[in-house]
């Protein structure tokens, strides 16, 4: 019986945390590699020739870091190899990133390197970064997110935690790190990546977790690469190897932790891709201003946009607003009013509104200052729904380019589009266009999908039928 679980399932739970604001990473060496940084053997590789030992038969690593300085009677060589190794510039991989840009607050990680760091920065957030006890005792003014490094920082490499003698004193010099990771280990939903099943840290990690506190545990989860055949690997080993890695799943579950098994590791960025993917279309971003409003009354058009806000907001969507004219206040009138009646405050998290700047300061050329405020609004959204789309110009009502730019930036930023032709001027282009093209924005789209764009742009069916349609979209949308 196989002990791993399916990835369908890891995703839906995991966006649960996420949506719920508790999720959590604890990254490993392995997300480091691709970035041109050492595994744990790789580290202690000179090590392990100076002690003529057999690379292919070492194991337990601590061990052998410990072995080296019993040896040489310093952790000197040690400190100087991760300072060496460490020390080179490495660039955060996608994987990086992509946690980077998750709602999350909390990042733990065994790595001396800096590359979650630097890719929160890359992202415009402040991390508050801790790999020392008095660390924890001072918080960073405007951090956004905190980053705890339990073995240490190569800033600080002397103190960086690697051999058996550093472990066993750990819980005593380090008491308010296992603390607090026993406290986020109850309280968040972690995702366990770059750690091996034969990871010398994790019946380090898991101990001290588990010593923190008794009862049953919280679900986290583990992105693993399945084992397989190594080159000159003998005949039977293979099978030996898979039988472990399946205990080792199992006991895994003693720790609340799931394991999701992946037979590359460029897998689990995609595994994080879908993640981000799918936690993006719970943000739907609204295109649309009006001068005027063709078929429709301003009343029934005001009143639909609404409506169609109040539908989206009650389906735990987050809406993006940009202020479009006339369409932005209706827009944020249907989602305050769904947040009312639930009861809720507003928040970024159920609303977020980027009002344009209307007068354009410091020599920047307005165009461009716009299309930049358009794309670092349009990054929160994975659903994108244009209604209306027209604008006074010299007198004369014409189609909105500012609408049609924001279809433009969503489509290149991978943005699904509902454009709800009914409604007329620039939607009803959009509409076209992807009616005209389903390869390009919805690749395999089902028939029944299709029906339903087609009702979009029926200007024969009721508000309320069109306001159904683009629900049962979203909702597919969010399904894959």
């Amino acid at each position: 019986m196989r002990e791993d679980i399916d990835s369908g399932t890891f995703i839906r739970d995991y966006l649960k945390a996420l949506h719920s604001k508790n999720a959590a990473a604890f990254i490993g060496a392995g997300l480091s590699i691709p970035a041109g940084y050492l595994d744990w053997k790789g580290l202690l590789d000179d090590a392990i020739k100076d002690l003529r030992l057999d690379p292919d038969k070492e194991q337990d690593l601590v061990t052998v870091a410990q072995y080296y300085i019993n040896q040489t009677g310093s952790k000197t060589g040690l400190t100087q190899r991760i300072v060496s190794e460490f020390k080179r510039y490495g660039s955060p991989q996608r994987s990086h990133l992509i946690l980077a840009e998750l709602p999350l607050q909390v990042y733990w990680t065994t790595n001396y390197d800096q590359l979650i760091e630097q890719a929160l920065r890359q992202v415009k957030k402040t991390p508050d970064v801790k790999y020392n006890a008095k660390q924890l005792r001072v918080t960073s003014p405007d951090r956004d997110v905190t980053v705890y490094k339990m073995h240490g920082d190569v800033d600080l490499a002397e103190d960086a935690v690697i051999s058996k003698d550093d472990y066993e004193r750990y819980p005593r010099k380090m008491e308010a790190f296992v603390q607090a990771l026993s406290g986020d280990f109850i309280e968040r939903t972690f995702l366990f990546l770059g750690l091996s099943f034969t990871d010398p840290n994790i019946d380090y990690i898991l101990g001290r977790i588990r010593s923190g506190h008794t009862g049953d545990p919280r679900q986290h989860y583990c992105i693993m690469k399945r084992v397989a055949k190594e080159p000159g690997q003998a005949a039977g080993t293979l099978n030996y190897d898979e039988l472990r890695q399946q205990y080792f799943i199992k006991d895994l579950k003693r720790f609340g932790i799931l394991t999701v098994l992946v037979d590359t590791y460029p897998e689990i960025t995609s595994l994080l891709e879908k993640v981000a993917t799918q936690y993006k279309r719970t943000s739907v971003f609204i295109s649309g201003a009006a001068h005027e409003y063709g078929a429709w009354t301003r009343d029934n058009a005001l009143q639909f946009t609404h409506d169609l806000s109040y539908a989206l907001a009650t389906a735990r969507n987050r809406i993006i607003t940009g202020f479009g004219v006339e369409i932005g206040s209706a827009v944020i009138n249907g989602t305050l009013a769904y947040l009312d009646n639930a009861g809720k405050t507003v928040t970024d998290e159920d609303l977020v509104m980027r009002p344009f700047p209307q007068v354009i300061t410091g020599g920047i050329d307005r165009a461009a200052k716009w299309t930049a405020y358009r794309k670092a609004m349009l990054a929160y959204a994975g659903i994108a729904v244009f209604i209306f789309g027209n604008k006074l110009e010299g007198g004369t009502t014409v189609l909105s380019n500012g609408v049609d730019e924001e279809f433009t930036i969503s489509s290149a930023q991978g943005i699904k589009p509902i454009a709800v032709g009914a409604t007329g001027f620039m939607a009803e282009e959009i509409w076209k266009k992807v009616q005209g093209d389903w390869d390009t924005y919805f690749p395999g789209a089902s028939p029944a999908f299709k029906t339903d764009y087609a009702i979009l742009g029926d200007k024969s069916k009721t508000p309320a039928e069109l306001i159904q349609a683009v629900m049962r979209l979203v909702k597919e949308l969010q399904k894959n």
